[in-house]
């Protein structure tokens, strides 16, 4: 027995794991069920390619570029699949039953937190969305026009006063403006994030808390999610922290001022007579979501809807005589009235074809029995989602896909073969984002409220030639660098300033 000697156990265990990477690669690569999609060798045979894409924050654009080669199905994973196909819409995202979430693709929860809407299961979110129906649908946005256009008027009166002087972030001032426009919505007062002109630390919080999900969910996928603490930037893990923190604060200060409010929380927390219809758990799970989804999305597309116009002169050029045309007083720019200006949604919807403020969709899990996809039987347990990104810039669905063209919203015979039903900026199905309804109401009134004031140019100096959209990476949302414009107080045909 002399020949079993530490070294020799050594080489046996290093060969045994040789041996058996090689033939997982090899199951993976030849006899596995999704071996018979395309899609590059490395990414099928190992998750190590997926991670490290979505950990540099390339992960968008690694999608487009595999399916711009691979066609309209890739395989990105050992167990997952990508499509740009809008066929897979239904079966993925509109099923009944619905197709779970995959769990692996989502944040995980700790110190005893509840899943907040994004990750809940059916049950759960049916009643999260139920419960917060109201405060999101278009009666309840209309009914709180007063408070939103008062944000707005202080937006105005902080841009007034930085007019002809020096280049200002836009994007700071749209996340400002939504920023305070929820908290107002959900908590009954604003972050006051336009009146000191500074961004507050919840979302800064935010941010980091998203920017860290891609790394938490890389350790969960290689099963050392325990070694988070000593690799996740210190900075990270505090935003992480205090996202919590704030949370459970702003919730606590709302339970115990009770009753009805006005806010979005009133038919979740009821009255006196009324069981709460959320868990205070739920509650500060649903906190930070909700703030997202009424802010981040809606100043996201703003800003890349303004880089898109100050990059398109023409469709600015059009859009400015199309908002001032339609209005005698500024006064009559109201959430009601923006929804008749049809150039101006259609430009919007430009802009969340090119650039959706959330630019991936959830992953959604198949269900043992399989499901059929765009034609073809999926295993269960396959992981599979519809890339928007991918699928608006890619020419199986749209002429000219790359380009920015509003007119194709608006019946343009040269776009007729165009396959919009391939672009759901805010998804499909039961999960659609819940925050759709405002992001829009804010977009228009916003956008069009500015452009009746001011007029606006790119300081060119400050951006350089690169392109702002191609330039972000993506952490589960964009990373938005900063976006400097000029703005200057309207003038008539004479010169004159129009107030």
């Amino acid at each position: 027995m002399g020949w079993l000697t530490p070294g020799s156990l050594i080489l046996g265990g290093l060969l045994s794991v040789l041996l058996l990477a090689i033939s997982t690669v090899g199951y993976r690569l030849l006899v596995h069920p999704l071996a018979r999609f395309p899609g590059p060798r490395l990414w099928a045979a190992s998750r190590l390619p997926w991670i490290r894409s979505t950990v540099r924050g390339t992960i968008v654009k690694d999608l487009q570029e595999l399916h711009d080669r691979f066609g309209p199905v890739v395989r990105v994973a050992p167990d997952e699949l990508s499509y740009i196909d809008s066929q897979a819409v239904a079966p993925i995202y509109q099923s009944a039953p619905e197709m779970p979430k995959d769990p692996m693709h989502l944040p995980p929860f700790h110190n005893g937190a509840a899943p907040g809407i994004l990750a809940a299961d059916h049950e759960h979110h049916r009643r999260y969305r139920r419960a917060l129906a109201y405060g999101f649908s278009d009666q309840g946005i209309k009914s709180k026009q007063p408070l939103i256009q008062r944000h707005i008027d202080q937006l105005l009166h902080k841009l007034d006063k930085r007019c002809s002087s020096s280049a200002i972030d836009i994007c700071e001032w749209y996340n400002w403006t939504t920023f305070d426009i929820i908290g107002d919505l959900a908590f009954g007062e604003p972050f006051g994030c336009l009146e000191n002109a500074k961004t507050h630390d919840w979302i800064a919080s935010i941010q980091g808390n998203v920017k860290s999900i891609p790394i938490v969910n890389a350790l969960r996928r290689v099963g050392i999610f325990w070694i988070l603490p000593w690799i996740l930037p210190r900075t990270l893990q505090e935003k992480r922290k205090k996202n919590a923190q704030y949370s459970e604060e702003k919730v606590n200060k709302r339970l115990a001022a009770g009753g009805a409010r006005g806010d979005l929380w009133d038919a979740v927390i009821g009255s006196d007579e009324k069981k709460p219809l959320m868990s205070k758990p739920e509650i500060i799970s649903n906190a930070s979501a909700i703030v997202v989804a009424g802010s981040e999305t809606s100043a996201t597309l703003l800003s890349g809807c303004t880089w898109l116009l100050m990059k398109h002169p023409d469709v600015y050029q059009r859009l400015i005589e199309h908002v001032r045309s339609s209005f005698d007083e500024e006064e009559e720019i109201t959430l009601m009235s923006v929804g008749k200006l049809d150039y101006m949604l259609a430009v919007i919807d430009e802009a969340l074809r090119l650039y959706p403020p959330v630019p991936m969709q959830a992953n959604r899990l198949v269900r043992p029995a399989g499901a059929s996809i765009a034609g073809e039987w999926i295993p269960g347990g396959t992981s599979v989602a519809l890339q928007h990104y991918a699928a608006c810039r890619s020419d199986l669905n749209f002429r000219r896909p790359s380009e920015f063209l509003p007119q194709r919203w608006l019946g343009d015979p040269a776009f007729a073969d165009d396959n919009r039903t391939a672009s759901h900026p805010f998804s499909v199905g039961p999960r659609n984002c819940i925050g759709r309804q405002l992001a829009y109401a804010e977009m228009r009134l916003i956008l069009a409220r500015i452009l009746w004031k001011f007029d606006m140019e790119l300081d060119h100096a400050r951006m350089g030639t690169g392109d702002w959209i191609l330039e972000q990476p993506v952490w589960v949302l964009w990373y938005k660098s900063p976006l400097w414009v000029k703005l200057k107080p309207r003038a008539d045909e004479s010169g004159q300033v129009v107030t």
